[in-house]
């Protein structure tokens, strides 16, 4: 790195500050924390078939700050400043302070991203829940250089070789019998875009799983199984402004803002390695973010997420209705189902309420404008990964409004799945129907689709701050 080229003119107060908390009314809501179990216990799906068996967090060495520019690695021993570096030493000391880590609620869907989960910095977490973009050089940093490990992991995903403010997370795991693939879900960005996009500053994320990064995903218009997906890093060509938390830009391939990853695994193994890194590339400002959800088994079908939905127990009479059986969920606690296509579906539930429901994101149906939950009289509007708690629980509603166009398959067993929880139990077991709801365009009833395509795609992190360069 050329150091000449990179005294930033930054001072004491906004290397310490420049932080906004996220609120109570946010959508995604930041709670930072340390506590590697309890992130891990965010991040997986609560399935009998995989376990999670030890976590353990890494935020590299303590290094110097000069003028905004963390040194550390191979510009010293110890932390050392070099010593032919003409201008002023300002020492922040080992730490700022800074949370890089914690956990995420996202009970109004923003992005679409599944809730909960965990959500990874190189700046200050508690900078990205929803919220505008208020600040074009978000920027925070702990003042920490990547180890000799971590830089030769990250050199692969960036292209370059020095790396600052990192945030590790190592998680061991087993799986059952049946489980040969995991998978994730995930947003990422970063203030680095649009200015130091094709620069030395190509802050990245990878996700390594018994040592293999699996963290790539394909552009914009490539093919499946034909084309290479590219390194999740700010170099990314779908890299774009999406609203909605103060990121500059997010990963968006095919304007969708959420990358799904598939990883083989062994059945009933022990002692999966997961690692899970970001970084800054070449300095420690401008933050990059990631934010994870829902690791497991998504061919489960056991209620655990909208990947992994419940399907009918039977096949449906004259009624027109479908039928979930199962044992009563905790109250609060989230059960996902999926019902067959249509524009919509009519839900009752015996043996308990319903406390509220949660849309499916638009990585598992891509229709932004959302849809509408009709009770009695009154209809709100429920936008994709959104949540709505019913003011007094009911026992029924309708949700409407699904785009007639994209024709989904009632085979597909993450067709429109949708999740909601109960109150007022009063049953060991609720009973859960569903009456589809059809419309008429001219030529009869709307007939069964075939399989529509979902073009899944890659994740990643984001956050950011942008930097200045000195005259």
């Amino acid at each position: 790195m050329d150091i000449s080229c990179r005294v930033h003119a930054f001072g004491v107060a906004a290397l310490l500050s420049t932080t906004i908390i996220a609120s109570s009314a946010q959508a995604i809501e930041v709670a930072a924390t340390n506590d590697a179990m309890a992130i891990a216990d965010q991040l997986f799906l609560s399935q009998s078939s995989i376990s999670v068996t030890g976590a353990t967090l890494s935020f590299g060495e303590p290094c110097e700050m000069i003028d905004g520019v963390c040194f550390g690695g191979e510009f010293g021993e110890g932390g050392e400043v070099p010593p032919n570096l003409d201008i002023g030493l300002l020492t922040i000391g080992v730490s700022s302070g800074v949370d890089q880590i914690g956990t995420y609620t996202n009970n109004v869907g923003t992005f679409g991203l599944p809730s909960p989960g965990v959500v990874m910095s190189t700046g200050n977490v508690m900078d990205y829940g929803t919220g505008p973009n208020l600040e074009d050089e978000m920027s925070s940093s702990a003042n920490n250089a990547a180890t000799l490990d971590q830089n030769t992991i990250l050199g692969p995903i960036t292209g370059f070789s020095e790396h600052f403010d990192p945030v590790e997370l190592d998680i061991t795991f087993d799986v059952g019998d049946g489980v040969d693939m995991i998978s994730f879900i995930g947003v990422f960005g970063s203030e680095e875009f649009p200015e130091y996009v094709d620069s030395e500053f190509n802050d990245g994320f990878g996700i390594f799983i018994n040592g293999t990064n699996v963290a790539s995903a394909l552009e914009t218009g490539a093919t499946p199984g034909v084309d290479t997906a590219l390194p999740i890093n700010v170099d990314h060509p779908d890299i774009k402004p999406v609203a909605g938390t103060e990121l500059n830009g997010i990963l968006a391939p095919n304007d969708i803002p959420l990358v799904r990853f598939d990883v083989p695994v062994t059945p009933n193994s022990t002692g999966n390695q997961l690692k899970v890194i970001i970084a800054d590339t070449s300095d420690s400002i401008l933050d990059t973010t990631v934010y994870l959800s829902s690791f497991g088994d998504f061919d489960a079908n056991d209620g655990s997420s909208e990947f992994t939905p419940l399907l009918p127990s039977n096949t449906p009479g004259p009624d027109g209705l479908y039928v979930f059986e199962l044992d009563a969920p905790e109250p609060g606690q989230t059960i996902w189902i999926d019902p067959p296509v249509s524009v919509g579906f009519e839900y009752t539930i015996d043996g308990a309420e319903f406390a509220s429901v949660t849309a499916p994101s638009l990585l598992t149906v891509d229709d932004p404008d959302g849809y509408e939950i009709v009770v009695g009289g009154t209809t709100v509007v429920l936008l994709p990964g959104e949540t709505h708690f019913f003011g007094t629980p009911v026992s029924d509603f309708i949700l409407q409004g699904i785009d007639e166009a994209l024709m989904l398959d009632p085979s597909n067993p993450v067709a429109f799945p949708i999740g909601y929880s109960v109150a007022n139990v009063t049953s060991t077991t609720n009973t859960v129907t569903m009456k589809p709801l059809t419309v008429d365009p001219g030529m009869g009833v709307i007939p069964l689709p075939g399989t529509a395509a979902l073009y899944l795609l890659g994740m990643v992190g984001f956050a950011g701050f942008a930097r200045r360069k000195s005259a």
